[in-house]
């Protein structure tokens, strides 16, 4: 477990984090700027939650989830908000979804090597 807090205060570990809640601040730019979405947004809710785990929990596959809830929110930003990467006529709408995409590309590149980190030194220390 030792080695698990260690992997949390590296640098792979807070790019992932900070990731994860720079997309879920993009979401809540989205949905303060009226946006239309569900009165609760799932990816909201999954990102918090991922971000929770790999803040607190004692497992070294944490960042594996972070990387699939990346991945999850990279899809639908893509197949609903696309068009607002481009579009500045609501401007609230255009930074809300640019803090979104800069958020779930440092958490799906920060949880990648937190994933690596995390099982390469679990390798090393078994050998």
């Amino acid at each position: 477990m030792a080695d698990v807090k260690q992997l949390q205060s590296s640098t792979p570990y807070r790019v992932t984090l900070v990731g994860l809640l720079v997309a879920a601040l993009g979401i809540a730019i989205l949905y303060v700027a009226g946006a239309e979405m569900p009165v609760v947004p799932p990816g909201f809710v999954l990102l918090l939650i991922a971000a929770a785990l790999l803040a607190k929990g004692p497992w070294r596959w944490t960042p594996i989830v972070a990387v699939l809830i990346a991945l999850f929110e990279a899809g639908g930003t893509f197949a609903t908000s696309a068009d607002q990467l481009v579009d500045t006529s609501t401007f609230s709408h255009f930074a809300g979804t640019w803090v979104r995409v800069i958020g779930i590309v440092l958490a799906l590149f920060g949880g990648i090597a937190a994933t690596r980190a995390a099982y390469r030194k679990s390798a090393t220390v078994t050998n």
